[in-house]
């Protein structure tokens, strides 16, 4: 459905750092809009693909919905039964204890031990991950969920959102994960918390990680700034730098100086990819270096990398704390976007170890010569 506006007389749910969602609720409804950046035909930025659903509660008579409304598909809550295709959405599921209501997950990638062991014995369906292709229809039928939380990581599966609809099975697209905020993205679970009926858990969650997150924020501002390098190896001469976006807002927030950093526009992706020319006039600033990540291609020469201060200091640190290689799960992209508190502090203690006590989790250190 276009982003048209929405009809008066409605109560938004203040969103204080999401900026893909809206919710207003309306005498007898809801209303849910949501809008995704996705790449446009000439490759540059973004243009907004919206969605708008309507949520009635489940033993309430449908409404006489306005003409704004009409065309737009009703989803009864609270759900009991959810379907998702994202690694991320099963992880705020875990976070607010709402996991139990699975019925469909992407398949067997799952960090979390309990979701993963219900999907080999077969409990849980297996619909496909976001990132490898359109979910299986035929599961979801099967399987009828309530709710199936699409995350849609292209425009090419955007067919397949229409097509669930048509055989009957109700469809939230979701774009957690693409929001410029990392608390943005957490702000989702207050929209999957409404889903389900849980809304005062959801946000009695997230207004904790926003404390916690305001606390580190201000331990962090009160030292000087770190210059930090954030950039993993992508074979040869190339790396993949953070420069900005959700990512970029962990170091400074942190208290880190990106000594890679760039403006932000929309439309930007979070890294762009760099040159080992590029990084050699950094080498006597970064005192810490992010370069050990989960996608990393080591360089064939490792000689230039022991000028760099941070590499001959031992400050190096990888985002592989928190991975099972066995079952290819990896929970930086999975509890990571549900707790940014938990992040943020692993940055804080890698710039400001005298700030926590805390183990880190999602990072690591690592050792001169590994990049995982």
């Amino acid at each position: 459905m276009p982003a048209a506006a929405l009809p008066p007389g409605g109560t938004p749910l203040p969103m204080r750092h999401a900026r893909l969602v809206e919710v207003v609720r309306y005498d007898g409804y809801t209303v849910v809009r949501v809008a995704g950046p996705v790449a446009d035909a000439r490759g540059g930025g973004t243009a907004p693909a919206a969605d708008t659903v309507v949520l009635v509660p489940r033993e309430a008579p449908l409404p006489a919905l306005p003409a704004a409304l009409a065309e737009a598909p009703v989803l009864r809550t609270p759900v009991r039964t959810i379907a998702t295709n994202a690694g991320a959405d099963e992880a705020f599921l875990s976070q607010l204890g709402l996991a139990r209501r699975l019925v469909a997950v992407g398949g067997l990638a799952s960090y979390d031990p309990a979701i993963r062991a219900r999907t080999l014995a077969g409990e849980l369906a297996q619909v496909g991950y976001n990132w490898h292709a359109p979910p299986n229809l035929d599961v979801l039928v099967a399987r009828r969920p309530d709710v199936f939380l699409m995350r849609l990581g292209s425009l090419d599966h955007a067919g397949a959102l229409a097509r669930a609809r048509r055989l009957g099975i109700p469809v939230l697209p979701t774009f957690a994960e693409d929001e410029p905020h990392y608390l943005g993205r957490a702000e989702w679970m207050r929209v999957y918390g409404l889903l389900a009926g849980e809304s005062q858990a959801a946000d009695r969650l997230f207004a904790q990680i926003e404390v916690r997150v305001d606390a580190l924020r201000r331990q962090a501002a009160a030292r000087p700034p770190v210059p930090v390098l954030w950039a993993y190896p992508d074979g040869a001469d190339r790396w993949v730098a953070t420069v900005r976006g959700a990512e970029g807002r962990f170091l400074a927030d942190a208290g880190g100086r990106n000594l890679l950093a760039r403006p932000e526009h929309d439309g930007a992706f979070s890294s762009d990819v760099v040159s080992t020319e590029a990084l050699l006039p950094l080498a006597g600033q970064a005192r810490v270096w992010i370069l050990g990540d989960l996608h990393a291609v080591p360089p064939r020469n490792l000689a230039p990398l022991a000028d760099f201060r941070a590499w001959r200091d031992g400050r190096l640190y990888g985002n592989t704390g928190r991975i099972d290689p066995g079952a290819n799960a990896y929970d930086w992209y999975q509890t990571g976007v549900a707790r940014p508190d938990w992040v943020l502090q692993d940055f804080v203690k890698a710039l400001h170890p005298e700030l926590v006590d805390a183990p880190f989790a999602f990072l690591k250190p690592l050792p001169p010569g590994t990049f995982r």
